[in-house]
């Protein structure tokens, strides 16, 4: 049958909808396979074209589906759509409604350093790719770092050797220090920000590339960025009261409209599917905005008593919101009421550089304790403080867990970063 539509134009399609979707090293093997010549632009148009075409089969306007979607994450007060309506997710999720696992300190996984590098200033951030096959780090010095999971453990199941070099490149671009950074999904570039007030792309397909190749620039200094589950927007968040989204290709910049925050955003976070975005504040609120129209849906004003909140966090299936602030708690909250569902203590948290984060599976939530420079972790279900490990030798600024393991990379302010994972399995 001749469509009209040419072979190659089917298979970029492809390989663009791969990478979206997490599976870059599938997605360049297929490019390498067909000679079509891969790039780090890549979009979701081919699911966009399939969604279309079954509505057109079955007769329905294309737009009859998103209505109801836009219409719900509009009113706030209707709890199923802002939390469990949203049926894209079907791994493993945290559900508090779900029977009490009765997870005790023993199931809390024996963490091991595997490795450790050196910046030259205090490391600040770090972040994994949607396959976890890469982690970005960033530091005070204005220096980023890619690193291959793959290469820190050695081949006899020990930790890395200088042979190994699980640092791949350094890239040096930014003229102050890095405050956040976040893989595109495709996994092909690298997004940092920092107090310089820029945001930089780099093309990690740029064999060596050390140089951003697109900037994008505004009149405040940024902490935390998103990327769009799309890879089309980039969400930002800073010095500035206001959350701003820009285009990708254009570096057009937009406000989200209505309530904005009183004073700075310390983080912003997309849901997996994009339908929300979440921000926290040194006002004290976390906010809820909807990611297609731009539009607070939901403030949860004193989430922490007053104090700064310093970073939220949508679980999985985005029933939940965790929260971390300056109360020394982390905070699950109900995203379709509201409501507080369950709180986490115990540790010291102190700084605006403090958060709170989701093991992989959602079984645990952890932190860093800023007195005792350990990662303390908390049954997710019922609160519960299960163990202290992973001790460092100074204050921890960052922990970033690995999106499909039981592992997880924490800055320190002692410059370096470290990488952390139980031992393998025995055969």
């Amino acid at each position: 049958m001749d469509t009209g539509v040419r072979r190659e134009e089917v298979l970029r399609l492809i390989l663009c909808q791969l990478s979206a979707y997490g599976f870059s090293s599938l997605s360049q093997a297929i490019a390498t396979h067909t000679g079509v010549p891969m790039t780090a632009d890549s979009n979701s148009r081919l699911e966009e074209l399939v969604s279309l075409g079954l509505r057109a089969e079955k007769g329905q306007a294309a737009a009859e589906d998103n209505a109801r979607t836009e219409e719900a994450m509009e009113t706030e007060g209707d709890d199923k759509s802002m939390a469990g309506d949203d049926d894209s997710f079907t791994g493993t999720a945290l559900d508090l409604e779900a029977p009490r696992r009765g997870l005790t300190a023993s199931d809390v996984p024996d963490y091991r350093l595997w490795y450790q590098t050196t910046h030259k200033g205090i490391a600040t951030t770090a972040g994994f790719s949607n396959d976890g096959r890469y982690i970005a780090t960033g530091s005070m010095d204005a220096s980023l770092k890619l690193i291959e999971v793959d290469r820190l453990r050695g081949p006899s199941a020990e930790p890395a050797g200088p042979d190994e070099k699980p640092v791949i490149r350094a890239m040096y671009n930014h003229e102050l220090g890095i405050t956040g950074l976040a893989f595109h999904p495709n996994g092909l570039v690298l997004a940092s920000c920092s107090s310089d007030r820029t945001i930089k792309l780099f093309d990690l397909t740029v064999v060596r590339g050390k140089h951003a190749f697109k900037t994008i620039q505004d009149n405040f200094a940024y902490r935390s960025i998103a990327f769009h589950p799309s890879g089309e927007y980039i969400a930002a968040g800073g010095d500035a009261p206001e959350i701003r989204l820009y285009d990708v290709k254009t570096s057009q910049g937009y406000l989200l409209g209505g309530d904005a925050h009183a004073k700075s955003v310390t983080q912003v976070r997309y849901s997996n599917t994009g339908s929300l975005v979440a921000s926290s504040s040194s006002d004290g609120t976390v906010k809820l905005w909807d990611g297609q129209a731009g539009k607070c849906v939901r403030t949860i004003a004193d989430a922490h008593g007053g104090r700064a909140v310093t970073g939220v966090s949508f679980s999985k299936n985005r029933k939940y919101l965790l929260s971390t602030g300056l109360d020394s708690r982390a905070c699950l909250w109900d995203v379709g009421t509201g409501r507080l569902a369950c709180a986490y203590e115990g540790a010291a948290l102190e700084s605006l550089s403090a958060r709170a984060v989701f093991s992989f599976d959602e079984a645990f939530v952890m932190a860093a304790d800023e007195r005792s420079n350990s990662v303390v972790t908390w049954d997710a279900q019922s609160g519960e403080l299960l163990k202290r490990s992973a001790h460092h030798h100074a204050a921890v600024t960052w922990i970033e867990p690995a999106p499909n393991a039981h592992a997880f990379m924490s800055c320190c302010a002692d410059h370096k970063i470290r990488y952390w994972s139980p031992e393998p399995a025995a055969n």
